[in-house]
């Protein structure tokens, strides 16, 4: 029998022994069919498997659509599941990168996303409900006088949560390596470290398909961590 190794959030994703847990929404419609565990990282519920069960959890760019009050409770749940020996590999958008890039004023970072000046492009990056709403000269006030972690949740922290319901491709929270690292420290991981595109420790977490790969989504402007229990 072939260990238990989850994507969450992989969404259209085959790979041979690999299974997805996902959530469809109007945004991400998904036929239950391509889902093995339909299950709402919002729930605050445990995750459908056993203690020490699962050898690898993957997940690729969607903890930034989770708002940040479930976020530790997934993770301690992963720890949970996780055997001993088993490990988490996770890629989100990295603020740290969009960060210096805005204080740059580095348009080209921005490429990606939508928006008439870098400030919407920036906004989009980490808050996308905000985009449209804050003042420009604001948005510059608040850059200059806050440290980089107090700004970023200044603004995540006024994102309405029905905004995820209305629309699930919204970002509506931040991330980088030093917070994510947190996260993972206090669900109990201790050997954590950086990694990049293609470069896990774990032949299982390396390929680069375009549908059954690893590492594919935006690499440029993400960074790349994983965690051993």
């Amino acid at each position: 029998m072939s260990e238990l190794m989850i994507n969450i959030g992989g969404g259209k994703y085959y790979r041979k022994h690999w299974r997805i847990l996902d959530f469809p929404s109007k945004h991400y419609p998904y036929p239950s069919s391509d889902i093995d565990y339909i299950f709402d990282l919002t729930s605050d519920k445990s995750l459908p498997f056993k203690d020490n069960s699962v050898k690898f959890f993957f997940s690729s760019h969607t903890f930034e659509h989770i708002p940040q009050e479930h976020c530790q409770h997934i993770f301690n749940e992963i720890f949970r599941c996780l055997k001993k020996g088993g490990a988490i590999r996770i890629t989100l958008p990295d603020f740290d990168k969009a960060y210096n890039a805005y204080r740059d004023r580095n348009i080209k970072f921005f490429v990606k996303y939508s928006g008439d000046n870098i400030e919407e492009k920036f906004l989009k990056f980490f808050g996308s409900y905000l985009k449209k709403k804050v003042p420009i000269e604001e948005l510059k006030f608040f850059f200059e006088i806050m440290e980089k972690e107090e700004f970023a949740d200044f603004y995540t922290n006024q994102i309405p949560r029905k905004s995820q319901i209305i629309n699930g491709g919204n970002h509506i929270n931040w991330w980088n390596f030093e917070k994510t690292k947190k996260l993972l420290l206090k669900a109990g991981f201790k050997n954590i470290y950086p990694s990049t595109p293609q470069k896990s420790k774990f032949s299982e977490m390396r390929g680069i398909e375009k549908r059954s790969g690893f590492d594919s989504t935006f690499p440029e402007l993400s960074f790349f961590i994983e965690a051993i229990k």
